[in-house]
């Protein structure tokens, strides 16, 4: 339910000297000005009070701001609204609140971005909680903000587009494939009746000691129909997910067809949980180990 998104972030100028592809601004030197004060500025313009979208019907308010090194980092509550409903509580089996049209329904979602000292690229991180997130937002408004001063636009590109967490990725090794919401069948459908399922989790794991190989390899296994195992595994689970290894760590991303890393996990293995949602500080920890490892990657 809970994930990261990370994302580069670069500035491309076509007045900057070189071959086109490479006139990239280092981010702390665009026209003598840091990035990152603009994005404290942004985050502080949101800060101030809640932010209404009334086109797309979304509220959003920054209630937690921090800049520590070159790190920028904090708390949103983000909202939606336009449909009216209720609020229903499974424990004391009642409504409790009629929601109105205008009653936004609010989330806290973590962001974090780092931008290293004399690098062309930096990392943003935002936590989504299901199928809300506000990378889409921030991005979009940043560039307004930051193109408003500058001139120049600001990309923001997946995270794992970047050749060197390609790479990264690819070495890493396949540990254990979840499949999440595992549809059941046959047989077993009857059984899950009777019990009252609702979903089911499936675990595969290799034979002891061993592991399905590199997350390259296992990306472009295919079976002599020339069918990959991701596809098939997709039919089995509308949620695949890898347990990957590497440099002593783990860590757990979606499989997606559309894009091969969307996102990682974030599970009770590597942060704290409490009624379904990650507790502040080693959430916070969490992203500051991930912001670590992908800097290395990055950062030049």
């Amino acid at each position: 339910m809970h994930s990261f998104m990370a994302y580069s972030i670069k500035v491309h100028d076509k007045l900057l000297p070189g071959p086109l592809g490479e006139r990239y601004h280092k981010l702390d030197n665009i026209r003598s000005r840091d990035i990152l004060d603009f994005i404290e500025s942004f985050f502080r313009t949101l800060k101030k009070e809640v932010h209404n979208d009334t086109d797309s019907k979304k509220t959003l308010h920054v209630v937690k701001l921090t800049r520590r090194g070159r790190d920028i980092f904090g708390w949103v509550e983000y909202g939606e609204y336009g449909i009216p409903g209720v609020i229903y509580s499974t424990s004391a089996k009642t409504t409790t609140y009629t929601k109105k049209h205008d009653d936004s329904d609010v989330v806290s979602l973590y962001f974090h971005f780092r931008v290293p000292v004399d690098s062309k690229t930096g990392i943003a991180m935002f936590h989504t909680a299901g199928n809300k997130g506000v990378k889409t937002f921030v991005a979009t408004k940043f560039n307004e903000f930051f193109k408003n001063f500058v001139g120049l636009s600001v990309q923001m590109p997946p995270m794992a587009h970047e050749k060197t967490v390609r790479e990264w990725l690819d070495k890493s090794k396949v540990k254990e494939i979840r499949l999440a919401k595992y549809k059941v069948t046959r047989a077993g459908a009857d059984v899950a009746d009777l019990l009252g399922v609702d979903r089911a989790e499936v675990t595969l794991k290799p034979k002891r000691g061993g592991s399905f190989g590199s997350y390259g390899f296992f990306q472009g296994k295919k079976t002599e129909d020339g069918e990959s195992f991701v596809e098939i595994l997709s039919e089995l689970s509308t949620e695949v997910k890898a347990v990957l290894e590497s440099e002593g760590r783990t860590k757990i991303v979606s499989l997606r067809q559309s894009e091969p890393v969307a996102s990682i996990e974030i599970t009770s293995d590597n942060v704290e949980i409490k009624d379904g949602a990650p507790l502040p500080g080693s959430l916070e920890a969490y992203a500051d180990i991930l912001m670590s490892e992908f800097e290395v990657k990055v950062a030049r």
